[in-house]
């Protein structure tokens, strides 16, 4: 009986072994699948480019923090489904290209806390960021708040900006929490930007 019972622990904890590390290959894949696709669409700049053939989504920017050492390519459309896999772009919101492309209203980000987007928790306000478009055009942000808000609350995208969105409070063991940080951003001109990068040095 201890023999049998022994051996099904070992089949049990091999079977989930092998889950740990299927799912660890799978988000690998994933993340050189979007890089890909990335790279494909900035040489398509109109086109709709899916990481793989049978995805519901397609990229849409890329994120670039060197504060926090981050490069995170975003999907269109903020599904549980996208948000396992990539930051990804609240779609009803305003588009990305912030005030350079006539947006009466907020750009959205969001991503999961306890991954891609878990670097915020350190976040400071003046930090600057970079937004790469399609076009292969690349804007300079600037925060300008972080704030918690409840998930009920939009009616920031009313004003214009980009806006980058996760779950709070961070490491919470309770899933499903009614709150957000809300990180705000302006798109930085090129006179501001010369401001900064003096006052930096």
């Amino acid at each position: 009986m201890k023999k049998w019972l022994s051996a099904g622990l070992l089949i049990a904890g091999l079977g989930l072994f092998g889950h740990g590390v299927y799912m660890q290959a799978k988000a690998w894949l994933a993340q050189v699948l979007i890089e890909q696709a990335w790279q494909q669409a900035l040489m398509s700049p109109s086109a709709k480019v899916k990481p793989w053939f049978y995805a519901d989504s397609y990229v849409t920017a890329q994120l670039n923090w060197p504060k926090h050492n981050k490069t995170l390519t975003v999907l269109a459309g903020a599904s549980g489904r996208n948000l396992a896999f990539a930051p990804s772009q609240f779609l009803p919101a305003g588009e990305l290209g912030g005030k350079a492309y006539g947006n009466q209203k907020g750009a959205l980000i969001a991503g999961h806390n306890d991954t891609h987007f878990a670097f915020l928790q350190n976040a400071k306000v003046g930090e600057t960021f970079t937004l790469q478009l399609q076009s292969a055009e690349v804007q300079t942000y600037k925060v300008t708040g972080i704030e918690i808000i409840h998930q009920s609350q939009h009616e920031f995208l009313q004003t214009p900006g980009l806006y980058l969105l996760t779950c709070y409070p961070f490491d919470s063991l309770a899933a499903g929490t009614d709150l957000r940080l809300l990180v705000s951003a302006e798109l930085v001109d090129s006179a501001s930007l010369s401001g900064i990068s003096t006052t930096n040095s």
